[in-house]
């Protein structure tokens, strides 16, 4: 009876790092996504990758890239913008980013191994990433398992996200909310950020992506608004 009181009590002490990791980890996951606490990483949005992922279709894909964009500028969140040296950036991106910098890396599929992209992430002085890119199997997952590893509390923007095929997409995004990343959209993240319609600081750039990326939604928004008042 000794030995099993002193074997449940090893146990019990082996579980207790795990049980307040795990309790930290919910804390984290609580806490809300802000401008204030959150860089938007974007990953390898290259022209040369756009035919060759099936798991979202090219048309949704780049609507939610741009608004994720749109987001981190107008929300005025940090944002990180990296490619593999010699790649070119989706021409709606680019658009989008304006002259915001786009650093060129070179074949860190983890692209925080990269010390310019790191060194940019933590100039932004924010300790929440969320990521998006392509693909979700190859770079995507490398750098969110990697920013955890550093320490970032990791959102996955899934919808701005893809992979070769919707299973490999799938299969990696389990992998990582296993290990603790937060799967968001892009306008869940947006609507976080903006927290309040009446937020005026940011009320405009908020509705203004909203309008570009779902119209739809967009005349709904403005018809309760308008019941509303």
């Amino acid at each position: 009876m000794r030995e099993m009181l002193g074997a449940s009590t090893k146990s019990r002490r082996c579980l207790e790092p795990l049980l307040q990791r795990s309790q930290l980890m919910s804390e984290s996951i609580l806490e809300p996504f802000t401008p204030q606490n959150t860089t938007v990483m974007m990953v390898d949005y290259s022209v040369g990758f756009v035919n060759t992922f099936r798991s979202h279709t090219v048309s949704e894909h780049i609507t939610a890239t741009v608004a994720l964009a749109r987001t981190a500028l107008g929300l005025r969140s940090g944002l990180v913008v990296n490619l593999g040296r010699g790649q070119t950036p989706y021409p709606q991106l680019a658009e989008a980013l304006g002259d915001h910098p786009i650093i060129y890396r070179g074949g860190e599929y983890n692209a925080l191994d990269n010390p310019e992209v790191e060194n940019a992430v933590k100039r932004t002085g924010r300790r929440r990433l969320a990521i998006a890119g392509i693909s979700t199997d190859g770079c995507v997952i490398q750098t969110a398992l990697g920013a955890l590893r550093r320490g970032y509390t990791v959102a996955l923007v899934e919808d701005a996200t893809a992979g070769l095929t919707r299973e490999a997409h799938e299969i990696s995004v389990r992998r990582m909310t296993q290990a603790g990343i937060v799967p968001i959209s892009w306008l869940g993240l947006a609507t976080e950020f903006q927290m309040n319609w009446e937020n005026g600081a940011t009320a405009q750039a908020y509705f203004s992506l909203i309008a570009e990326a779902s119209p739809g939604l967009s005349m709904s928004i403005e018809a309760e608004h308008a019941h509303a008042a």
